[in-house]
């Protein structure tokens, strides 16, 4: 008696009647599936991975191969079709890792994640099954959990290396002024299991006193958040507020109901640009005020988490692969000099994007370039490139947006 195939409309059938005597029927989590009589294989169509847990994701076509051994017909194809999940994995990968890094932690990479690549794909369908010699050929369409990658990416610290792992100072203060603690211990607690590093909150605490800072300062003064980065070494700064006022009193019980309000953003400090933004709502029930005050701030900085990470990432992770913006400061040129300088840049500089000349004033130049890589990776290129470029070189300083530097034509 033949097994009876699932979505029959969908199925690409293979006859092969290569077992002389009745086997066993059998099936794999790629959809395999043997006759018990005939030996007849068919793929089972529109395969859904029960376990996936969820998020955003992607659809990549992919291909697979395997040899045909003493395991028989089924479990080469079997394996083939594994083979294409794993390729369709890699494919989501190198879309967020630059390639680069991709063989700097191909080891870590695949043990963590290619050696496990049906929990990343929630789904997919055979589009053609094929046999050349003893070589079995498959291509699928696989929907691959793009979120899932970025998590575990994030875990094992590969997005933030290639960001030189910067280090995040949170100053979103409550309703009153002060630090509101609640949102900003669950928000770096959230954020910390994902990867980020935050400034200890005793560094934060000797940088303000001696720096002579109030809360209140960090919101409208972008001089006090600077001497802050300065002295614990932050790179990015998370400022808003998150505050929670009373609600409402359960009815027949002591239990109080807040509701937060929440506003926050990440901004880059060296450039004060913006890298993310969100803001929540959210209502919080406990036996007392400062209970139900804080509940309500912790439920908020709950749901801000993820959408606030992927924010980031999804950030950094276009800069990674299109390229960073970085302002480059030069004196020591003329304007013809200027002219000439751009040029050298263009030419001699690799992972340049774009070059424009922003202006000459005396014999001071400004540069916008977008490069793929950090500011570090920049000055070291241009350093180790002077001498092509025809110029004498000497790098002043950097930041994680700019550099500075004094240039003679040689």
């Amino acid at each position: 008696m033949k097994i009876k195939l699932i979505n029959t409309y969908v199925i690409i059938a293979i006859s092969l009647f290569f077992i002389s005597c009745a086997t066993t029927s059998n099936s794999s989590s790629s959809g395999v599936y043997v006759g018990e009589d005939t030996g007849e294989i068919g793929i089972v169509n529109n395969w859904k991975n029960p376990d996936f847990k969820g998020g955003k994701t992607t659809k990549i076509t992919a291909e697979g191969f395997a040899s045909a051994d003493g395991r028989g017909e089924a479990d080469a194809i079997e394996r083939s079709i594994e083979s294409a999940k794993r390729n369709a994995v890699e494919q989501a990968v190198g879309s967020i890792v630059q390639g680069s890094t991709l063989v700097e932690n191909n080891k870590l990479i695949s043990s963590k994640i290619y050696d496990n690549t049906t929990g990343y794909i929630s789904e997919y369908k055979v589009i053609n099954i094929a046999k050349s010699g003893s070589v079995w050929y498959s291509k699928i369409e696989a929907t691959v959990g793009v979120d899932m990658l970025q998590d575990n990416l994030q875990a094992m610290g590969i997005l933030m290396d290639r960001k030189n792992m910067p280090l995040i100072v949170t100053l979103v203060v409550d309703e009153t002024g002060n630090l509101s603690e609640s949102f900003n211990t669950e928000l770096e607690k959230n954020m910390s299991e994902k990867g980020f590093k935050f400034v200890s909150a005793s560094s934060l605490k000797n940088a303000m006193r001696k720096e002579n800072i109030s809360y209140e300062d960090t919101s409208s003064s972008s001089d006090s958040i600077k001497k802050i980065a300065n002295a614990t070494g932050a790179q990015i700064v998370i400022l808003g507020k998150a505050g929670a006022s009373f609600f409402t009193s359960i009815k027949g019980t002591a239990m109080k109901s807040y509701r937060s309000d929440v506003a926050i953003t990440a901004i880059n400090i060296s450039d004060y640009s913006t890298i993310a933004r969100a803001t929540h709502q959210a209502g919080g029930v406990g036996g007392s005020d400062k209970d139900a005050h804080s509940i309500a701030l912790v439920k908020s900085a709950d749901y801000i988490s993820d959408d606030f990470v992927n924010q980031i990432v999804q950030k950094w992770q276009s800069e990674v692969q299109n390229g960073t913006e970085y302002t480059i400061y030069v004196n020591g040129l003329d304007f013809n000099d200027s002219i000439g300088f751009e040029e050298a840049l263009k030419k001699n500089i690799g992972n340049l994007k774009s070059v424009y000349n922003r202006g000459v004033s005396g014999s001071s130049s400004k540069y916008v370039v977008t490069y793929i890589g950090s500011s570090r990776d920049l000055a070291v290129d241009i350093n180790s490139k002077a001498g092509n470029m025809g110029y004498q070189i000497i790098i002043s300083s950097f930041d994680d947006k700019t550099i500075t530097l004094k240039a003679n034509k040689r």
